[in-house]
């Protein structure tokens, strides 16, 4: 898999997912793994033991009796019956099986994705982590066909091919099952140097979709700047990589394995004739059994050619479900503790107490972002962060989601650590509107609801007037049923953001963070908005990001970082005759902006 190799620690975490969806339904496993294998005795080796017991009666006799025959072709058309119905009622269960299995690994993929922190998505393609999230569960139908149809069955048929050879003499099952274990032997070693094949191919293939997907999101990007073209050779050329792959891939499985195995599949049947005629003449056998054992043969050997479909497709299903368990053998650098209790808000006071924090956490020699850092909010106050880019402001925002982890020191929420607290409790006390709100493609009422789920039509539509979005959302032909397209695509980035003031105001939370949460919004907009978000801030612990300082101007406190550094802080007016930072950030300003 290119330079990320799947670990066992994977391919057994796969193995008991998929072992858990079968002891979760054993009646429907046991019955749909057994039946198949009965029905496929039932339609294919029994019957040649009907044929031979009427072939040697002919030969006895020269003739069969009507007698015999009315007994005969309903036991030779019944057992048929019989199998087919035991595949029936055993494909029944089977499916059963899958549904269910299906449906709970498709649960347990999104379960373990919403699971991961903020990090893991910044470290990961979006199309590449649905193509492997599907592909888990999936796999999990190629893997439980191969192991009812193939493996089991197979088994099973053996045994009963054993019994019945033996007999007639203990060397003929033991000649059979030689010459399938010498098959095994020769052609499993080739297969595992097929499987490092098929694994690089899955990593192209994995890349194709990232690189597909990426390529959509960025697309006004692609269109802006002219770029289809240079795109579209950038494309090509990981699908090169991936049908390159596929052909190597195909050509090794039928001028090496194929090859190796054909001679081997052909001495085998031999054997099964030379046994046959041999022990007929030497033994006085009747010819029935030659027809059975050259049956029994011919049948039985085709798992030789099945051999390397079976290995390829249990190898093939395992890593492409282990390409997804790998993304989780690390543990979440973010998680609640064992002992993690829910966030009790009443004044609703933040504290940094001498943090320290640093984004590359391994790597000693570096220097903490923040270090000893302090920064006291009370309750219900307003304070506003500002300062030039890379100063921490986000940096702040983020811990105190915890969407990424401090290394030293405290956060608290009225006295309590949030890394003591459960992260839904914590984020469900916090209204937060990024900069660049991410909506789903579902309705607006639906994104703006999101933060409520007990909201009502009307409490929607109150909070969008707030945010004053119900101005562009009431003339739309759909109104609040309207879809906005992927990431919100459909929408302008100032009615994103209104939108994603609705949401906030809806959240009712106690503490609020705005990041740039105007930063889109036009002079006019940003006026109207303003009620809105004062609104937002009433009775709330507020902390405001922005460049656009008409939004922080009027705030409790203003707080200047710059380095990870506190380095003035004080009211609009108080700062400006500091003759500091601020001061010159606002000299510098363009109808107040930064």
């Amino acid at each position: 898999m290119g330079k990320e190799i799947i670990t066992w620690q994977a391919v057994n975490q796969v193995l008991k997912d998929y072992g858990d969806r079968y002891k979760a339904y054993p009646i429907y496993a046991g019955i749909g793994f057994l039946l198949p294998a009965l029905g496929n005795i039932g339609v294919f080796f029994i019957p040649p033991l009907v044929v031979a017991r009427i072939i040697d009666i002919l030969v006895a006799r020269g003739s069969i009796s009507t007698a015999e025959l009315w007994v005969a072709f309903p036991l030779f058309g019944g057992i048929w019956l019989l199998g087919e119905g035991c595949w029936r009622v055993g494909l029944h269960f089977i499916l059963k099986l899958e549904e269910r299995g299906l449906n709970a690994l498709q649960t347990l993929s999104f379960s373990r994705l919403v699971e991961r922190d903020y990090a893991f998505y910044t470290n990961n393609f979006v199309g590449s982590l649905t193509k492997k999230a599907l592909a888990f569960a999936r796999a999990f139908e190629v893997f439980t066909d191969t192991l009812v149809f193939n493996v089991v069955t197979n088994i099973v048929t053996i045994l009963f091919v054993v019994v019945i050879l033996w007999r007639y003499s203990f060397w003929i099952p033991l000649v059979l099952v030689l010459w399938i274990a010498a098959a095994l032997c020769v052609a499993i070693p080739l297969i595992r140097r097929r499987s490092r094949l098929v694994a690089l191919r899955h990593e192209a293939n994995s890349k194709v979709a990232g690189r597909l997907s990426d390529a959509i999101t960025n697309m006004l990007a692609i269109k802006a700047f002219a770029k289809e073209k240079t795109e579209l050779a950038s494309f090509g050329s990981t699908v090169d990589d991936f049908t390159r792959l596929y052909k190597r891939t195909g050509n090794y499985q039928n001028l090496r394995i194929d090859t190796v195995l054909s001679p081997i599949y052909v001495a085998t049947n031999i054997c099964g004739l030379l046994l046959a005629i041999f022990y007929s003449q030497a033994f006085a056998l009747q010819p029935g059994a030659v027809v059975v054992i050259f049956s029994y043969y011919s049948l039985v050997t085709r798992i030789i050619w099945e051999i390397n479909r079976i290995y390829r497709n249990i190898e093939s299903s395992i890593s492409e479900a282990a390409e997804f368990t790998q993304l989780f053998i690390t543990p979440p650098t973010i998680q609640d503790k064992p002992d993690a209790t829910s966030l009790i808000v009443s004044k609703a006071m933040v504290r940094f107490n001498r943090i320290t924090f640093k984004y590359n956490d391994t790597d000693e020699k570096e220097p903490a972002f923040l270090n000893d850092f302090i920064l006291n909010i009370n309750g219900h106050e307003r304070v506003g962060l500002v300062g030039p880019s890379g100063g921490g402001k986000t940096t702040i925002t983020k811990l105190l989601l915890r969407f990424i982890d401090l290394q030293s020191g405290s956060i608290t929420i009225d006295g309590q650590d949030i890394s003591t607290m459960t992260q839904a409790s914590l984020r469900g006390a916090i209204a937060y509107v990024p900069q660049d709100p991410l909506l789903f493609h579902r309705s607006l009422a639906e994104n703006i609801a999101y933060s409520n789920e007990r909201a009502t039509h009307a409490d929607v539509v109150r909070a969008a007037k707030l945010a004053h979005a119900d101005e562009f959302i009431s003339v739309l032909p759909k109104g609040y049923d309207t879809l906005v397209g992927e990431r919100g695509i459909k929408l302008s980035g100032g009615q994103r953001q209104r939108v994603a003031i609705a949401r906030a105001l809806l959240k009712q939370s106690e503490i609020l963070v705005l990041d740039e949460a105007t930063s889109s919004l036009d002079s006019e907009s940003e006026k109207y908005i303003q009620e809105g978000l004062w609104e937002l801030m009433k009775e709330k612990t507020a902390l405001v990001i922005a460049h656009r300082l008409s939004t922080i101007k009027h705030l409790d406190r203003i707080v200047v970082l710059d380095q990870g550094k506190i380095v003035q802080e004080g009211t609009h007016d108080e700062l400006i005759n500091a003759k500091g930072l601020y001061a010159k950030l606002w000299s510098l300003q363009s109808g107040e902006f930064i």
